[in-house]
């Protein structure tokens, strides 16, 4: 019963995902190649989160920014969040591009511990506890009082 319910929810959160629009990529700075890592950030929609996990049956946060942006665009990133805040590009929150990443502080530890990739139009999608792989807003209250900062490895 438990697997049905898990079932079910995966293929409604697939199924409200498919009508989501994405935002207008090609008037982005990552045009085509941020549109890549949205669209292979999404196919792992509904996948578990397990810390230390390396994907791509279960991911923790930087295992899936990881594997997404080696497998969409060919950028190798480092394993950790904390080692991921200092490649690339620093940008400003309001610059966020779909492509970018997005660093959260004092989540499970003090510092940088938590990493998600934007979307566009205020969304972002990572992998989180007990959620897996998700979209959230950015401005959710959890991750909205944790933000750290933004970069871009794509421009």
């Amino acid at each position: 019963m438990n697997f049905i319910k898990k079932l079910v929810a995966t293929l409604v959160l697939v199924a409200s995902v498919a009508v989501i629009p994405l935002p207008a990529m090609a008037a982005t700075s990552n045009g085509v190649r941020g549109e890549r890592v949205v669209r292979m950030a999404l196919s792992y929609l509904g996948r578990p989160y397990v810390f230390g996990a390396n994907g791509p049956r279960a991911f923790d946060c930087s295992s899936f920014t990881r594997h997404v942006m080696a497998r969409a665009v060919g950028i190798r990133l480092p394993r950790t969040s904390r080692s991921q805040s200092t490649v690339g590009r620093r940008i400003a929150r309001t610059a966020l591009q779909p492509g970018d990443l997005v660093f959260f502080e004092n989540t499970w530890r003090r510092g940088v511990s938590h990493v998600g990739i934007a979307m566009g139009n205020g969304r972002m999608v990572h992998a989180f506890p007990r959620r897996g792989v998700t979209i959230d807003r950015l401005s959710h209250s959890y991750l909205a009082s944790r933000y750290y900062s933004s970069r871009t490895v794509l421009r």
